[in-house]
């Protein structure tokens, strides 16, 4: 019964091994795709940013959060189109006496990336990347 629960003990470390090493190749993948800028991963990220003191008078503020989501399609077996959109939504308090704040959105960017899925070993990766910028203006007479 003793060598029986010994042959269990080791088998169990064994799993326990080659599994740990299995999730560390799964991170080090991960980390080699998030490395890559046109890899095919979405992703979401935000980025905030907040400007004080702006203004005439030096009291007003700003906070504009970018929302950036990429996101890959397949084109065909060889190629991936990347779209990354930059949206960013602004707040602005010009700090004047009288004057209210302002909440909206800011210009749109939208970059669409032609990457092939496999790297080109010369440079690394490769693509073409027209963008495009839908600019919001406000008319006044």
């Amino acid at each position: 019964m003793n060598l029986r629960l010994q042959r269990c003990s080791i088998l169990a470390g064994i799993s326990a091994l080659s599994g740990t090493a299995w999730a560390e190749s799964q991170e080090e993948e991960l980390a080699k795709q998030l490395a890559n800028p046109v890899a095919a991963l979405i992703s979401v990220p935000f980025q905030l940013n907040y400007d004080q003191n702006s203004g005439a008078d030096g009291n007003g503020s700003r906070w504009i959060l970018n929302v950036q989501p990429v996101v890959p399609f397949d084109l065909t077996d060889d190629w991936n189109l990347i779209s990354r959109t930059i949206l960013p939504i602004a707040s602005i308090d010009s700090g004047l006496p009288g004057s209210e704040s302002e909440t909206g959105l800011g210009d749109t960017v939208q970059s669409l990336f032609l990457s092939p899925k496999n790297q080109v070993r010369a440079v690394g990766f490769g693509g073409l990347d027209p963008f495009f910028c839908c600019q919001r203006r406000q008319i006044t007479a």
